[in-house]
């Protein structure tokens, strides 16, 4: 008898060990579930900030290749003449007699030297840059650091 109350205290024993290790695998289990979905969604926030990335990657390189180009064409049209910078010129009216009339020039437009032309034309390819850039930026904080993604 008593080796049959031994073995039955061995198996008591035996089994509430085994209902506390299954309670700590599961334990662990929940807390490593948990953790796995922590990461899942992290990875998919990351995902999703790579393709916004991309995107305005990708826009904001479109609009700055469009300027480029409009640009580089305004420099090759001014450089070759085909263009030409003025500005609006008035010049005081000359009157040859008492009673002549004014000469109205309101419209008059006088060139702008070549090479001035040119540093122009470079001012505002920097300027169209620096546009497109801010506004890439401008972008960015608004798309994904206001939003948290």
């Amino acid at each position: 008898m008593k080796i049959l109350a031994g073995i039955c205290a061995a198996l008591v024993v035996g089994l509430l060990l085994a209902i506390w290790r299954l309670d700590n695998v599961g334990t662990k289990l929940a807390a490593a579930t948990e953790q796995v979905t922590t990461l899942t969604k992290a990875a998919e926030s990351r995902r999703n900030t790579q393709r916004l990335l991309a995107t305005l990657d990708t826009e904001h390189t479109k609009a700055l290749t469009d300027a480029q180009a409009t640009n580089n064409q305004l420099r090759a049209a001014v450089a070759s003449g085909a263009h030409r910078l003025s500005v609006k010129a008035t010049c005081p009216a000359v009157r040859t007699t008492a009673g002549a009339a004014r000469v109205d020039d309101a419209e008059a437009r006088a060139d702008i030297d070549p090479a001035a032309a040119e540093r122009i034309v470079a001012t505002a390819t920097d300027g169209d840059e620096a546009i497109v850039a801010l506004t890439a930026l401008q972008d960015y904080v608004t798309r994904l650091c206001l939003k948290g993604n």
